[in-house]
């Protein structure tokens, strides 16, 4: 595409706003309806490889889907010497620039910030889908505050295997991607939580987790060694926040957040609780260029000498030091695996640890009894630290996907590729949802159920009675496709038209306006070409009436004597007549 060029015949091209692996990214002005948007279009390179632009519909298509204040929007879309799609236009900035101009961002911003995200993936993971590929390059701040994410290029749908993100493939971005990814494996709600625990790990040490010489040998980082402490590059982080972020880094899912849902509540209440004058609503200082600020620097680890390559939990040992240089007092985590719930507890609190409780699935620990405690059995911690015992709840459930608002045939494979069954299917009239999209789900999205349970829905029929649209002068084509979206049976009949020019339909039988049933027969009428406007021949000679009307393509026929004038005109004037239509002149003196 080029400055200035005009896209579709409404979206005008004003400048380049940037450009990804695969895509340019311009701004544009869509002069249907006056507003900027951004539209994205693939690489010249890349137009003639299938894999890349099927990518490039998968992203249109899906977040078209996935309308949800944090998520970028998707209008339209469409081919023009290469794909496109048009977007909402976004004013501000990405984490990444914002990262780069070392700014510094507050504790409230950040968890603000991780909010916000969650709240857009919980949106898409209730549709199925898992983005893949959450980073700061992918996360939008306006400058009212408001947070997008953004790229659904490498999304997928949970269980699904294509040949976009069938597994085996890595896609996604070294420095945030999940362990799962990092080999291969197929993705889940919480590989987008991991990656979101990267971005927010970024945010406050200043760098990523893991980094290597290599994308590859960042990925196994991934997969083998634990992040450094967060505590370590800001003193002031509240225990509880770190403990939020390494739960979402933990290298087994099972061991995450369960939900988008459950990140964003533990996050706005952290938040909540830090009340310092540095909460605010929004992030206008994020993105305001005359505020100049920088990243906190890492603090010193410890003052008593520790070196850089410590393990972990070392390090958790040296923090029980006390700072006088007197006795440490330390206490080793009991084992407590297949433990009933009430007896770990128990013990614990015995010992003076302060004692959470998690639940968790797992088939191989009988429910009410203890799976694991975190941090780890045989650890070596202060009295007064806090223990979390993990408890089984048996078997996993898994919850129910959200089909609403998709087509019935769609939504039944997202519930059999999650593992569900259809249960009932019942098709009832709607006048609000499209004929053959999904009114109504039971049990509703998100509910945990056993796998192979049913799920029963409500399909739209369509409404009962509907108001014939009016089609004129809109091509057959277009007229056709409004027509089956209501799901009415058509036929097109040609006739010649007073003003609609060849090609385009001037008018239904039944005529707009009037309402119907959806299985009538809609009648379209397609303009053979504009009829002839009779003129005025009365009190004309013979020679200058019939030069008149042949010159319109008209046939006469004549009565009387021809020596005389018109007396009489068969059609009048002002009617219309179609090519080689005769008109009857009667002569007289």
């Amino acid at each position: 595409m080029k400055i200035g060029q005009i896209v579709k015949d409404r979206y005008e091209i004003l400048e380049i706003l940037g450009e990804g692996g695969m895509a340019f990214v311009y701004k544009a002005r869509d002069t249907q309806l006056e507003r900027f948007v951004a539209i994205k279009t693939l690489k010249p390179n890349y137009v003639n490889q299938e894999t890349f632009v099927e990518r490039f519909k998968r992203e249109a298509k899906t977040a078209a889907n996935l309308n949800h204040p944090n998520i970028v929007q998707i209008f339209d879309w469409g081919i023009e010497d290469e794909p496109y799609f048009v977007m909402e236009y976004i004013e501000g900035n990405t984490l990444t620039s914002i990262i780069a101009k070392n700014r510094t961002i507050s504790l409230s911003d950040i968890l603000f910030i991780g909010a916000q995200v969650s709240n857009g993936l919980h949106a898409a993971h209730q549709k199925g889908l898992v983005h893949r590929d959450i980073k700061p390059g992918n996360i939008m701040i306006t400058p009212d505050g408001k947070v997008k994410v953004t790229d659904f290029g490498i999304v997928s749908l949970q269980n699904e295997e294509s040949d976009i993100t069938k597994t085996g493939s890595i896609l996604g971005t070294a420095s945030y991607i999940s362990p799962e990814q990092a080999q291969g494996k197929p993705v889940s709600i919480e590989s987008d939580l991991y990656s979101l625990g990267t971005v927010l790990y970024e945010l406050i040490a200043g760098k990523p987790p893991f980094s290597g010489d290599t994308p590859i040998s960042t990925a196994t980082k991934h997969l083998t060694e634990r992040p450094e402490k967060l505590s370590s590059f800001r003193r002031d982080l509240p225990k509880g926040i770190e403990s939020t972020i390494m739960k979402m880094l933990e290298k087994a899912t099972y061991d995450r957040f369960k939900s988008a849902e459950d990140v964003r509540a533990t996050l706005l209440q952290q938040r909540k609780s830090l009340q310092s004058e540095q909460t605010r609503e929004n992030l206008v200082d994020l993105t305001n260029p005359k505020i100049k600020l920088r990243f906190t620097l890492p603090a010193l680890l410890i003052s008593i000498g520790v070196v850089v390559g410590t393990i972990w939990t070392l390090t958790q040992v040296f923090d029980g030091l006390p700072v006088d240089g007197g006795t440490p007092t330390l206490i080793e985590i009991p084992d407590l695996t297949g433990s009933e719930q009430a007896r770990a507890l128990e013990d614990l609190q015995n010992l003076g640890f302060k004692v959470g409780i998690e639940n968790s699935a797992d088939p191989s620990v009988p429910a009410g009894s203890v799976i694991r405690t975190q941090p780890q059995s045989n650890s070596v911690v202060n009295p007064d630290s806090l223990v979390t015992i993990i408890v089984s709840v048996g078997p996993e459930a898994f919850p129910i996907p959200y089909v609403l608002d998709i087509e019935s045939e769609r939504a039944i494979y997202v519930i059999e590729e999650s593992g569900f069954a259809l249960g009932q299917l019942l098709e009832v009239n709607d006048d609000n949802i499209p004929r053959g999209f999904v009114i109504s789900q039971n049990p509703v999205a998100g509910t945990k159920m056993s796998p192979e349970s049913t799920v029963d829905l409500v399909v739209s029929k369509g409404p009962s009675l509907i108001e014939i649209s009016d089609l004129s002068r809109k091509s057959p084509e277009d007229a056709i496709q409004i027509l089956e979206t209501l799901g009415f049976q058509y036929e097109l009949i040609e006739e010649f038209s007073e003003d609609v020019e060849i090609g385009l339909v001037s008018g239904t039988l039944p005529e707009a306006g009037e309402i119907v049933t959806p299985d009538q027969l809609i009648q379209v009428i397609v303009s053979l070409g504009i009829k002839i406007e009779i003129p005025e021949v009365e009190g004309l000679n013979y020679e200058d009436a019939i030069q008149i009307l042949e010159e319109l393509n008209l046939v006469v026929t004549v009565n009387g004597d021809t020596n005389g004038l018109v007396r009489k005109q068969i059609p009048r004037k002002g009617e219309f007549l179609e090519p080689e239509g005769v008109v009857e002149l009667t002569f007289g003196n």
